[in-house]
């Protein structure tokens, strides 16, 4: 089993300082965070000099004895603006501009594959014209990825047009080359079994790993109603990728009420015994 660690974890601390913890917690790679307004890298700077700054991360990273795990790209604070299935053209033209940029950035650090957003319903919109535009937006990018030697996946999340795994399965087969980055947490959240998820794993390029129950995103591994054993046994012994401690510190939905450090060092604990 091989493992990760996100670097926007820690958002308050200087990037080379967030390296140093996900390298003080055992792991072998890392997640970056290329996310417009909260990440160590930032796209907004980045834009025009992405050689450049895939560069200097490269260095940070590789002087750590770590490798890239995943290139997490979000494209704005919030889900719509720059949403894959926008219906405004504009937008999806700058959504697309921004996803080239982040597909030059993984490439160049060296990531085996790309998470993006699926995509939300916009207002009353039925599902399915939703769904369509998400698909066709997707293919577009799986396609950019693919000859940048990535393979592209999406993270179903909370608030997303995907945030069950009946809907998650049916934008995959809308999708040929498309995979998962899998948090079972956000189906958690939203009252999902277990049991309901665990068929996902089958898709899952990158898992992400946090703790999280009913009504609660992220939670002390104390509190964890995820069985993690189960996890890992469902991944098996074909699964290539690797599991990714997640833990976050945000506003959003409580993301900033847990001891991230001392967490994470816990459900690695907790994932490496259910390995055994």
């Amino acid at each position: 089993m091989r493992l990760s660690c996100a670097d926007y974890t820690w958002p308050l601390l200087p990037h080379g300082s967030s390296l140093d913890l996900v390298r003080a917690l055992g792991c072998e790679a890392v997640d970056i965070g290329f996310m417009t307004g909260r990440s160590h890298v930032r796209p907004e700077t980045a834009h025009g000099a992405i050689d450049m700054t895939a560069g200097a991360v490269r260095e940070r990273v590789e002087s750590r004895g770590l490798a890239v795990a995943d290139v997490f790209a979000i494209p704005a604070d919030d889900f719509e603006s720059l949403a894959v299935n926008h219906p405004d053209p504009g937008r999806q033209a700058h959504a697309m501009e921004f996803f080239t940029d982040a597909v030059d950035f993984a490439r160049a650090v060296g990531a085996p594959g790309l998470t993006t957003l699926p995509g939300v319903v916009f207002g009353q919109e039925p599902f399915e014209q939703a769904l369509e535009r998400s698909a066709a937006g997707l293919r577009r990018r799986v396609e950019l990825a693919g000859a940048a030697g990535l393979t592209l996946s999406v993270e179903p999340h909370t608030g997303s047009l995907i945030d069950t795994p009946a809907a998650t399965m049916r934008l995959l087969e809308a999708v040929p080359g498309l995979s998962l980055t899998l948090d079972y947490a956000h189906y958690i959240y939203g009252g999902m079994p277990q049991e309901a998820v665990d068929p996902l794993v089958a898709h899952a390029r990158h898992l992400q790993c946090r703790s999280g129950r009913p009504g609660h995103l992220q939670t002390r591994v104390a509190e964890d109603a995820i069985d993690w054993a189960r996890v890992v046994a469902a991944l098996g012994e074909d699964y290539g990728g690797y599991l990714a401690l997640e833990y976050v510190w945000q506003e959003w939905l409580d993301c900033n009420t847990v001891d991230t450090v001392a967490e994470s060092a816990l459900l690695r604990d907790v994932l490496l015994a259910g390995a055994r």
